[in-house]
């Protein structure tokens, strides 16, 4: 190594050192920050399409659904009927105010047509100066109702009508 290479290595060094933590603390509290929160009470309806054999539909309406959210973490209620856990991921363009949530239903298994199973994709616009927003979610659903195996398609559309936290368990 010449003596200028040499030189340029002892500079970029200490630099590189310097820089290094904090490039590391931004990263790691940038990680740490969530957007949008949905946290409250939600309302509104849900409908269904489903198949066991010959179509029939399904209708909720009013639908209550209860959101508890820490950071990306989300689990919710459905008419205290189904439970949730879940993930949110934060929208790129307004983190503060949107993003979408996934939710799985707690008693969902392996065995489709014998059991359960539910996973919901939500998009999810909240106005947090409001205390208000709007949950769109769409999922497929299976499971043994009682008359043998049914296959179906759910869309949510709910208001959120309270900020406050109802505390919803995660699964067990």
């Amino acid at each position: 190594m010449s003596q200028a290479e040499s030189e340029k290595a002892d500079v970029s060094i200490p630099i590189l050192r310097l820089t290094t933590p904090a490039v590391v603390l931004l990263l790691v509290t940038a990680s740490a920050v969530h957007g949008f929160d949905a946290t409250g009470t939600w309302t509104g309806q849900f409908s269904c399409k489903h198949f066991n054999g010959e179509k029939f539909t399904f209708k909720m309406k009013p639908s209550t659904l209860l959101i508890s959210q820490s950071g990306s973490t989300v689990t919710a209620d459905i008419d205290g009927f189904f439970r949730y856990n879940g993930a949110a991921i934060d929208d790129a363009k307004k983190p503060n105010e949107k993003g979408e949530i996934l939710l799985i239903q707690c008693d969902t298994d392996n065995e489709a047509g014998a059991g359960f199973a539910e996973m919901n994709r939500a998009v999810v616009k909240t106005k947090p100066s409001k205390g208000t927003g709007s949950f769109s979610g769409l999922s497929i659903v299976e499971g043994d109702f009682g008359d043998g195996p049914t296959f179906g398609t759910c869309k949510y559309k709910l208001k959120r009508t309270s900020t406050a936290d109802p505390n919803v368990p995660a699964c067990p």
